[in-house]
């Protein structure tokens, strides 16, 4: 299963093939999992939802009240499975942390603070519930690709996809101007997401990528994973503030929360100054960039960014 549409496809067609694909296995993944590869399911679950959210959003124009319907059960479904992603979000950030931190008191620190997250992931994951919103997931997923085609889509080409990847362009650049304004954890959280549609936008077009493009992916997928780990840090720095109050360790979860800090600050640093290059260009000149991929090979532009 491939996320890009195929040479000679129609777009519509190719779009409708990878969304069922992507639901069908997200589905299948949930149904076929065990115990010790739950996480791995759900986390590949989420993963499809995200891209054929994308892929609605691309299409947004065309597919009018199917859209909003589509989306927010897709929504819906990926929320339901998000409390079990997330503990294992914490640890993994927690050990991250502690790749960047060597010091023996960080070090202590980090381990009793990891001790009572795994705890937690234990206490929560007991019972039938967690096997039961796996289920329920899967079985949303399978019906919603069922409805894949009734899409209704009827343009073909570029003049399908380039609106919404426009747009989603459009949105990134807002995105990281607000980012760049504003210190807040959730204004990169919200950029986060626009880079993550464009991302996933440009790799449906991987077929008719040229040196420039291929260039672009791997920039955008630093970029959104930079974005991904600054808002794991700021979830884990909230769930340290709880503890906090709740004075469990109050010293140790103080101290995991200035160690987030440092490293939200430098990968916000970093985000930015790539994220200055990818959105430098206005939105109309990104399209016309966009239009050149159509073109036969021999006549692009050599070494084109878009």
């Amino acid at each position: 299963m491939a996320y890009r549409l195929q040479p000679g496809e129609s777009v519509r067609e190719g779009l409708r093939r990878i969304a069922r694909e992507e639901l069908s296995s997200a589905a299948s993944g949930l149904r076929q999992a065990t115990a010790r590869t739950r996480d791995e399911a759900i986390h590949g679950a989420r993963k499809s939802v995200k891209k054929v959210r994308a892929i609605l959003r691309l299409m947004r124009g065309e597919l009018g009240g199917t859209y909003k319907i589509e989306n927010r059960r897709l929504r819906d479904v990926a929320r339901r499975l998000s409390i079990y992603r997330d503990g294992t979000v914490m640890i993994e950030t927690l050990d991250q942390l502690g790749d960047h931190n060597k010091d023996e008191r960080s070090a202590r620190a980090l381990a009793a603070i990891r001790r009572g997250l795994v705890e937690n992931k234990r206490r929560q994951r007991r019972g039938t519930r967690m096997t039961s919103a796996m289920r329920r997931a899967g079985e949303a997923l399978l019906a919603a690709s069922a409805r894949v085609d009734r899409w209704r889509l009827v343009m073909d080409g570029p003049v399908a996809l380039a609106p919404g990847m426009e747009t989603a362009y459009r949105r990134g650049r807002s995105g990281f101007a607000a980012a760049r304004r504003h210190a807040q954890p959730e204004h990169c959280h919200e950029w986060r997401k626009r880079v993550k549609d464009h991302w996933y936008h440009l790799r449906l077009l991987e077929s008719r990528w040229n040196a420039a493009t291929r260039a672009r992916e791997k920039s955008l997928k630093e970029l959104e994973t930079w974005l991904g780990e600054h808002h794991n840090l700021e979830v884990l720095s909230a769930r340290l503030a709880t503890e906090a109050s709740a004075e469990r360790k109050p010293k140790d979860a103080e101290l995991c929360r200035d160690l987030i800090g440092e490293l939200q600050r430098d990968l916000r640093r970093k985000a930015l100054a790539l994220g200055q290059r990818l959105y430098r260009e206005p939105p109309a000149l990104f399209r016309k960039h966009l239009a050149e991929l159509w073109r036969p090979q021999r006549t692009r532009a050599v070494g084109r960014q878009i």
